[in-house]
């Protein structure tokens, strides 16, 4: 049976799990109250909620396209992928099912359907096994701490995907920097992440706003990124 009449047969049954999830609150330490505090704009305390987030990364999966959006089933919960930039011209097959699929999940809006609605993240599973990672790449982070002075910090980011799109880099990266170097603790200005590729081209995500919904369906090769450089002004 295709894939979009398994979806809906499990619709008509009401077997469709909901996409809310639920986390158990923790105490708020001093520290993080202290960032709430210090953040004004709305805009950044919607930016510091969306990447504090949570993204699923489902893996070697199947989906069917419709219309602009790819309905991808993980057990008996359904996901609607919008497709709304290149991903249109990779997945242009109608009432097809596309198989070895990875997904990678971030819940849009604050409704209570039963489905998970997303913004691209859809990317081809590994075609060779990896033992630990399929690229280690160079982070240099820059922060100020002054007048004219700042810091300069180097760490190393795994990549685990021969694809990966850049909803996803763009997500964990800032979930990376909000838990580890305060990321919009204050207003992020100018801040912003340059993806640099092995050959000189590179990519660019602006702090001060979330990644545009055209660009999440984008990918790149992971094997190829050369180094990743953040800039926290």
């Amino acid at each position: 049976m295709k894939l979009k009449n398994i979806a809906k047969a499990s619709l008509a049954l009401g077997i469709l799990t909901t996409g809310m999830i639920t986390t158990t609150a923790q105490p708020v330490k001093a520290d993080e109250t202290s960032s709430r505090l210090s953040v004004t704009s709305k805009d950044t305390q919607e930016l510091k909620g969306y990447y504090s987030g949570t993204g699923f990364n489902f893996q070697n999966v199947s989906g069917y396209r419709e219309e602009n959006k790819m309905n991808v089933i993980v057990g008996q919960q359904l996901n609607v992928i919008s497709l709304l930039g290149s991903d249109k011209e990779t997945f242009k097959d109608y009432d097809y099912d596309y198989e070895g699929l990875d997904v990678f999940v971030v819940r849009e809006g604050s409704g209570k359907q039963a489905e998970n609605i997303s913004i691209g993240g859809i990317t081809k599973t590994n075609k060779n096994d990896y033992k630990d990672f399929v690229n280690n790449v160079g982070l240099e982070i820059t922060k100020p701490t002054g007048h004219n002075t700042a810091t300069r910090q180097a760490e190393t980011y795994r990549i685990n995907k021969e694809e990966i799109s850049l909803k996803e880099l763009d997500f964990k990266l800032r979930k990376h920097l909000i838990d580890k170097h305060e990321l919009y603790k204050t207003e992020p200005k100018d801040g912003k992440i340059r993806i640099t590729m092995k050959g000189g081209g590179y990519y660019t995500f602006e702090l001060n706003k979330k990644l545009q919904p055209h660009r999440m369906g984008d990918v790149i090769d992971g094997r190829n990124i050369e180094k990743i450089e953040v800039d926290l002004y």
